[in-house]
């Protein structure tokens, strides 16, 4: 470097001529520019993040204490007695509001110590814990990050802010920013108290619950108020993740978190050191396994939660006017309070029959449903359906092949048989297996008077899905002869002028006025000529009952059917047909029945011919505890007369003492019913009752198979109906069924069901009730006298060996055409020509004689008396 003189004053002149000045003001220049601009910028910067941060803030959601109150609840059902039967969740829901004041100090102070441990310091946004985890972060290359939210913060997450997505960054931001402004909005409306208690009621604890309460009562079966200082942490424990943390699938990782919960309590003061070891040692996971094995069972719906379920959503939508999505969303998620009609001692007893394994006969089926999806490796996707699996076992096993199967390993064979014929090696398969034992069984048991349920079965075996298949309320089957009375005697005897004296003329006959195919008895050919409608209900007689539809028409027959509650009759044409048939009153219709309209129906007969709609749930209550139904006095219409329905009654009394159903008579108590099988046996049925209580049960297969009537398959509905009723008839009294005033007595003939003709219907003489104004005015029309062969008891031709004068029988001229004229029949044993006149006695009942026709020759020993 050199410093002398020259060079020196050589730099003077330099850094003071005018183009070094020159440079120096431009470089000045430049300089200040830039600050200028640089400070500018800021400025807009400043007021840009301003502007954006104002209007981030004014699009945040209007806040009051309000917008932190859970929206979601669970709704209850509680059975006649007040005990909870279910709880009825969906995601969202499954929370019970507690108030601070009922939430232990040191459950309260688990979640603070652990989640926000300056809580009551802070005013909504905690700036240490903001400034400690960006430390953290910044520390850990932002490789470990902890959270700074607030509980306040967590609050307006979990309630206001719980239905904004964050995509992106930006979006995050955003959400921050308005979430703590509103934490600190909050907290000027709320004391610590109130957002605690809210907080405390909407935090996610897992396994589907949401808040405190329904977190106790989940991992550990009790009320918030007795959680202990371990339990208190556990749940705590779960907040910061509920699917990480949870104590049931991951108690590992819950126990570690549990440890940092209650280091957290200690160092915070809120617990001692002895307390902390007893948490610690407490092995507190068996306890929640025990638990979660209970509620994991108690969480499958039972028939009648499934039942009340469909019937209050279907109220909602009748009575209130709700939507059908808005009726669900308010049975799930409303906080609603059913209290139900079923009483669970007699649920417990039909259960306890129905699952009795002593009650059903040996060698059980089982049934399969089987559904089959293939998807092959280029997405080509193909379904195979339970007839398809069917039809190929038929084609390569047995042409008789059902899919029934002699246990579950002999099913599950079979279907591991039909993938490998059909998967091959790179497919995906996606499968739906359900096994139930077989036959199968339906129950329902009302109380006649108000049209309570008290109980319902829906199935055999154990129950392992919710609002699965329920054959007490949802299935249809065919009813078999239980139709006799509803569809034809009641009517009869209610409006078509007929009484249970009444007689038709059993013996061969054909549908369609003779022209259709036979009808036939269940006893074959025992044919037991004149019978009355009380015998033709007792024996259950089908030509008896076909021929009273016939003269009543199945019109009328529909029309009370209806008016009893059966909902399921075909009264358009489908595919050619109705249900307006002959056919129809021996069960044969299109849809078939369910269970409960066809208990309901017998029921409307045991209440005196009042119809009561079946009531599963008598009120609904809101969350707030306002009632929205009450079910109390259901629908009720009168459909018979209170005559009608006790002589129905007394009939079907016949039918347990002395009839098809004598098997369910069990002694002490009055029973009337009447039994129902189909053709082949596909269905078999009992519906009777006593002074309290109507029962109806069904037996059959699912898919129709035949019940085999040597395996007991046929009676097994029987003697579980008798043990059901025996039990819940133990210590009531047998009040019987009271006769109403409108009933009287009166003395005819047995084979006409008119007033007997003295000196010509001897012998044939019997007692009947009556409906007032019913009591028969005319004298018999089918007793005649005139020479009658001793052997056949017919008209005497000249061929007869042996003939006398008698009384005759008359009998219809053509059996299958209704109103055929009556006649007496020659002797068909020994033809030949009709000895003498047959004498016709007069109307007024005297002893005098007239004239009349003779026809074809029959076997007039057929002829009943109908006793």
């Amino acid at each position: 470097m050199n410093y002398g003189k020259r060079s020196t004053s050589k730099k003077q002149k330099s850094m003071h001529s005018k183009s070094a000045k020159a440079g120096k003001k431009a470089s000045v220049i430049f300089i200040k520019a830039f600050l200028v601009c640089l400070l500018a910028a800021g400025v807009i910067g400043l007021c840009a993040g301003i502007g954006i941060v104002k209007g981030v803030i004014d699009n945040a959601p209007d806040i009051d204490s309000t917008s932190v109150i859970p929206r979601g609840y669970k709704s209850v059902m509680v059975d006649s007695d007040g005990n909870k039967m279910a709880e009825l969740i969906t995601a969202g829901s499954n929370r019970v509001w507690v108030d601070i004041d009922n939430i232990p100090e040191h459950v309260q102070k688990a979640f603070v110590d652990v989640e926000d441990e300056r809580f009551y310091k802070h005013n909504g946004i905690d700036l240490k814990g903001i400034i400690r985890a960006g430390m953290k972060g910044i520390a850990s290359g932002f490789r470990k990050t902890e959270g700074a939210s607030t509980i306040t913060q967590q609050l307006l997450k979990n309630s206001v802010f719980d239905f904004m997505s964050e995509d992106t960054l930006v979006e995050k931001i955003e959400r921050k920013l308005q979430e703590q402004y509103l934490a600190l909005e909050l907290e000027k409306i709320m004391t610590k108290d109130e957002i605690l208690e809210a907080y405390l009621n909407t935090i996610n604890l897992g396994q589907n619950t949401l808040g405190i309460q329904a977190a106790a009562n989940r991992y550990f079966n009790k009320d918030v108020s007795e959680l202990s200082v371990s339990e208190a942490a556990v749940i705590a424990g779960i907040t910061k993740s509920p699917t990480k943390y949870n104590p049931v699938t991951d108690p590992e990782e819950n126990a570690k978190r549990r440890e940092i919960v209650l280091d957290d309590m200690k160092k915070c003061g809120d617990i001692s050191e002895e307390e902390y070891q007893e948490a610690m040692a407490d092995d507190v996971y068996d306890r929640i396994q025990t638990t979660n094995e209970t509620k994991s069972s108690a969480s499958v719906y039972s028939y009648y939660v499934d039942a009340t379920i469909a019937q209050v959503i279907n109220d909602l939508q009748e009575v209130k006017g709700y939507t059908s999505q808005q009726a669900y969303n308010l049975v799930y998620n409303g906080g609603l309070t059913i209290e139900t009609a079923q009483d669970p001692e007699v649920q417990k007893i039909m259960d306890e029959e129905t699952s009795n394994e002593d009650n059903y006969p040996a060698g059980a089926k089982i049934g399969l449903e089987y559904a089959l999806t293939v998807v092959k490796p280029d997405g080509t996707q193909t379904n195979y359906s339970k007839e398809m699996m069917e039809k190929y076992f038929r084609e390569n096993e047995s042409s008789n092949f059902e899919l029934l199967f002699d246990s579950k390993e002999d099913a599950q064979a079979h279907i591991d048989a039909y993938k490998e014929s059909i998967v091959e090696d790179g497919d995906k398969i996606y499968e739906t297996i359900n096994m139930t034992i077989q036959p199968q069984i339906s129950m329902v048991v009302m109380d006649q008077s108000t049209g309570y349920v008290k109980g319902i079965v829906g199935g055999r075996g154990e129950k392992t899905e919710s609002l699965s298949l329920n054959r007490a309320t949802d299935t249809t089957r065919q009813p078999g002869s239980t139709f006799k009375v509803v569809a034809a005697y009641a009517a009869a005897l209610d409006s078509a002028g007929m009484t249970l004296a009444t007689t038709q003329y059993d013996a061969p006959y054909n549908y369609d006025g003779g022209k259709g195919r036979p009808v036939r008895n269940w006893n074959g050919e025992n044919y037991q000529g004149w019978t009355s409608l009380r015998r033709g209900i007792e024996q259950s007689m089908n030509i008896v009952a076909v021929k009273t539809i016939t003269d009543i028409t199945p019109a009328l027959g529909i029309n009370y059917l209806e008016n009893m509650g059966i909902t399921t009759m075909q009264k358009e044409l489908k595919d050619g047909r109705n249900d307006y048939t002959q056919a129809m009153v021996l069960g044969g219709i299109t849809n078939g029945v369910k269970n409960v309209e066809l208990t309901a129906a017998y029921a409307t007969i045991a209440n005196g011919g009042v119809y009561e709609k079946p009531v599963f749930y008598t009120k609904i209550t809101d969350h707030d505890g306002n009632v929205l139904i009450d079910n109390t006095e259901a629908y009720s219409r009168t459909v018979l007369k209170d005559s009608t329905a006790w002589l129905l009654t007394s009939a079907m009394q016949d039918v347990v003492t002395t009839g098809t159903g004598k098997a369910v008579n069990f002694g002490g108590m009055s029973v009337a019913g009447k039994t129902g099988t189909t053709s082949d046996n596909r269905d078999v049925w009992f519906v009777g009752y006593t002074p309290y209580y109507t029962a109806g049960i069904w037996a059959g297969y699912d898919n129709n198979h035949e019940l085999s009537s040597k395996k007991g398959e046929t009676s097994y509905h029987k003697k579980i109906w008798k043990a059901v009723m025996s039990r819940l008839s133990e210590g009531q009294s047998d009040i019987g069924f009271p006769k109403p005033s409108s009933v009287t007595s009166a003395t005819v003939c047995a084979a006409s069901g008119k007033l007997p003709i003295p000196g010509i219907c001897d012998g044939m003489v019997k007692t009947e009730y009556f409906a007032e104004g019913t009591v028969p005015t005319e004298y018999c029309d089918v007793h005649v006298t005139g020479e009658a062969c001793v052997e056949s008891g017919a008209l005497a031709t000249d061929a007869c060996p042996v003939h006398e004068f008698r009384v005759i029988t008359l009998v219809p001229e053509d059996n299958s055409v209704s109103g055929s004229p009556l006649v007496a029949k020659p002797c068909s044993l020994h033809p030949g020509n009709v000895i003498g006149a047959v004498n016709q006695p007069p109307t007024d009942g005297s002893a005098s004689v007239g004239e009349i026709d003779t026809g074809e020759s029959d076997d007039t020993d057929e002829i009943d008396t109908g006793e």
